[in-house]
């Protein structure tokens, strides 16, 4: 599947309200390496995508990975939109297990991964 990824932008309160719809969707989160490089620390997937970006920059967001990368780090954020329910299933299972990320506490639902473009 050839998804249409939007352009990586950072993980900031103010990002978020600007460019994340509140449309269902996968996201990735990126963590800036001294390399200048990024690196995916989580993904995920939401059927409102700002919602859900911004509730991980919340005080209540109960990943204390995710709150340690974007507390101490410099962050970005990648999504694409995804209407249906089982795409999404399917998409965020191929993004885990491509990228193995390190703040992801529970792997996806159990279902066979589609193979999508990466951003």
């Amino acid at each position: 599947m050839n998804l249409n990824w939007q352009t990586h932008q950072p993980y900031t309160q103010t990002t978020v309200s600007n460019f994340a719809p509140e449309k269902a969707g996968v996201y990735i989160l990126w963590v800036q390496l001294m390399s200048n490089s990024w690196k995916c620390f989580y993904v995920g997937q939401a059927d409102n995508l700002k919602k859900r970006l911004l509730e991980h920059l919340s005080s209540n967001e109960d990943n204390p990975c995710i709150k340690n990368k974007v507390s101490k780090f410099v962050c970005g954020f990648s999504f694409a939109l995804v209407p249906r329910q089982d795409d999404r299933d399917e998409i965020e299972k191929y993004l885990y297990e491509h990228y193995k990320p390190e703040c992801n506490r529970i792997s996806p639902p159990d279902v066979k991964p589609i193979i999508v473009n990466l951003p």
